[in-house]
């Protein structure tokens, strides 16, 4: 009996001195973006799962410069079919604060949760993310939404064009708008697949950008803005 409490006391000591030397952790959630619109014909809606993982790197032996918080997500943009042939899709990355990561702090408020020091902290954040009731949209602020693109010609990458959340019907007609982007933390998997069947020139690998270089230094194409990364993140 003593030698395995002395055992289990060696481990915790253990444990504990690495923590401090090399600290940090990963936290993972699941989380599902969706997307209501209104149309002539009726309300469109498109929804899609992504897997974040927020990896924390702190500690003695730990680097000053690498310490903090990096996200990292696999899934798909969100397509909704706004009308017969008519695709809008919210990327998984954006501008700035609008990528896939950061989808839950403007949901949630997480930024407004406070150590006993009374600072920001991620273990703050992480707590009150956890709190958050499964399976229940909340609404997505209007500065933080994702991305918005559709195409000219769905079967031709480099007719891309970004797309204003709140001018849908100067892409998709009068009668046309955005009802309502919500976020919600599920125990669904990661959507797979939706995307790749809208836009069949998918290749294997999502990095490169959706055409051509075309040698410019300036006014660059949208099309080399966006690339297929933003579009699936696959493991």
């Amino acid at each position: 009996m003593r030698v395995v409490v002395g055992l289990g006391a060696v481990a915790l000591v253990l444990f504990l001195t690495l923590r401090a030397l090399f600290g940090g952790g990963t936290v993972s959630w699941n989380q599902r973006l969706t997307l209501v619109i209104e149309t002539p014909q009726g309300e469109a809606r498109g929804s899609a799962v992504t897997r974040v993982e927020n990896v924390t790197s702190k500690g003695a032996l730990v680097l000053a410069e690498a310490w903090g918080t990096r996200s990292y997500w696999t899934g798909e943009a969100v397509a909704v079919e706004v009308l017969p042939g008519k695709w809008l899709f919210a990327l998984l990355e954006g501008e700035s604060g609008t990528d896939t990561g950061h989808w839950v702090y403007a949901a949630y408020d997480l930024n407004e949760a406070l150590a006993p020091n009374g600072h920001p902290s991620i273990e703050a954040a992480t707590s009150k993310l956890w709190a958050q009731p499964m399976n229940v949209p909340v609404p997505l602020p209007a500065d933080r939404m994702p991305m918005m693109v559709s195409f000219g010609d769905i079967t031709k990458p480099e007719t891309v064009r970004k797309v204003d959340p709140e001018g849908l019907a100067a892409v998709f007609g009068e009668g046309v708008r955005l009802k309502a982007v919500t976020l919600e933390i599920t125990d669904e998997p990661v959507t797979e697949g939706r995307v790749g069947e809208v836009l069949g020139w998918f290749g294997p690998y999502p990095e490169p950008a959706l055409g051509s270089a075309t040698g410019k230094t300036t006014d660059i194409p949208f099309y080399r803005r966006v690339y297929m990364g933003d579009f699936i993140r696959r493991p």
